[in-house]
């Protein structure tokens, strides 16, 4: 039920055209598959999909363009967002000690796809950092790092912000990969916000839960039996801690080690996707879509099969992107958006066969189709 006085977003349907990869690579050969699909015309382009700016140049960018839009008025389709993909995911990015590496990531890269994005009226967002194992091992140097990946997220939100694109950073699920923890999000987008004067909205995707249960912190219980035995066992933590642990420490001096890594740790609630949609949906302008029992995150589709046993149920998904809207928000936050993008980001093996990959596909868009059969409905209506 609708509460009073709460603009609900209106919720759409897109494609990842990353199923094309190496397969469709032409603008009117992924957008010929789109329509082959069929009951969907938004599209999610993947810079993997030969747009990545760093290995091409500005007049094929330009000529890319105008592909897309003569493709977009023939076929009734419309690009209405970019996002990064594996060639970015590679690297330490924005996250790197080196200013010139971090540097290149925005201009080579980011600043580039903001072009096009700006030109096709489309949206961006990406992951373009990741802690080094030697920067987790190091509190002084994980604040350092942290610093400059949010220095550099201020300036891409400006320059972003500044050609009317709006600007997302994806949600992931481990220490090493940053933004995983619903709190830790929050930080990063309201420091981003007051730095730049410009929004960083967030990513959320539907799988990136299925890493913070590995990094819960021990209970003191845990931590007594741990330096009891002299044996941190499975237990993820800092070198440091270990050794504390193998030395047989007391608990207390190991119990300050873990809060000197307290970015080592997520809370229970930051391993529920529900949690996330019902905290932060609101901030989450493009919501990846994909199947999972909660375990794993490898962007399979909705059939039958992986919807059997799968934890992500499009009236679940509507719910909880509803409660964010209706709870307090948090203070200091961009605006709440007012579109939401679902987009299907589902991955296929280079010998998965053509004609499995549309029919994943179009079973998948036919699945949501059930429980959203337009575009541009209000959530609250689909509950």
């Amino acid at each position: 039920m609708k509460e009073k006085g709460i603009q609900y977003p209106r919720i759409h349907l897109v494609v990842d055209n990353c199923f094309a990869i190496k397969r469709w690579v032409e603008p009117a050969d992924w957008m010929r598959k789109v329509q082959q699909i069929g009951n969907i015309r938004y599209i999610q382009a993947s810079t993997d999909n030969e747009i990545d700016p760093s290995h091409n140049t500005q007049a094929f960018r330009d000529e890319w363009v105008e592909k897309v839009r003569k493709c977009e008025q023939e076929m009734g389709l419309k690009v209405v967002s970019f996002y990064s993909g594996y060639a970015t995911y590679r690297t330490v990015g924005i996250a790197s000690l080196s200013k010139e590496k971090r540097r290149a990531m925005i201009e080579k890269y980011f600043k580039p796809t903001v072009d096009v994005a700006a030109s096709l009226g489309a949206q961006v967002g990406n992951s373009l950092s990741a802690y080094s194992d030697t920067v987790l091992q190091s509190p002084e140097l994980y604040q350092l790092t942290t610093e400059h990946i949010e220095s550099s997220l201020a300036s891409m939100a400006a320059y972003a912000g500044q050609k009317g694109v709006m600007f997302g950073y994806e949600q992931m699920y481990t220490p090493t990969q940053g933004m995983w923890t619903i709190d830790g999000c929050i930080s990063c987008l309201r420091n981003v916000y007051a730095r730049a004067g410009y929004p960083l909205y967030l990513t959320i995707d539907t799988a990136h839960q299925a890493g913070q249960a590995l990094f819960l912190r021990p209970t003191p219980e845990e931590v007594h039996q741990m330096v009891k035995s002299g044996d941190p066992g499975t237990w993820r933590l800092p070198d440091e801690v270990k050794k504390a642990i193998c030395d047989r420490q007391p608990a207390d001096r190991v119990e300050r080690l873990l809060d000197r890594y307290s970015y080592w740790f997520a809370e229970p609630r930051d391993a529920d996707l529900f949690e996330w949609l019902g905290t932060l949906g609101a901030y989450s302008p493009i919501i990846h879509l994909q199947q999972t029992d909660g375990t794993y995150s490898a962007h399979k589709p909705f059939t039958a099969k992986n919807n059997a046993t799968g934890i992500v149920k499009p009236r679940d998904v509507f719910a909880a992107i509803a409660r964010s809207y209706e709870r307090p928000a948090p203070e200091g936050l961009p605006p709440r958006v007012t579109d939401i993008y679902l987009a299907f980001e589902l991955f296929f093996g280079i010998t998965a066969s053509t004609d499995e990959i549309i029919s994943d596909m179009r079973e998948s868009v036919a699945y949501w189709r059930e429980y959203m059969p337009e575009d541009g409905i209000t959530v609250d209506k689909l509950i």
